[in-house]
């Protein structure tokens, strides 16, 4: 394993620097305007996200029953 490997596994495993990056790397992944906040921001994307795959699915079994064979 490289230096640089290692020290961003000592990093990682120091929570400081963990939540300093989950934080960061959060920022450049939301939606533009979305806030970003602490692991309840994750959550609610996280069960946003698993509801809008649910009404997808619903809506694609809807389509497949009304196909003509």
């Amino acid at each position: 394993m490289s230096k640089k490997a290692k020290r961003i596994l000592a990093l990682l495993n120091d929570p400081k620097h963990r939540s300093r990056l989950l934080e960061s790397l959060n920022k450049d992944t939301a939606p533009k305007g979305m806030p970003v906040s602490g692991g309840n921001q994750e959550m609610t994307i996280l069960k946003e996200m698993n509801a809008f795959e649910d009404e997808h699915d619903k809506f694609m079994d809807s389509l497949k029953g009304a196909q003509v064979d």
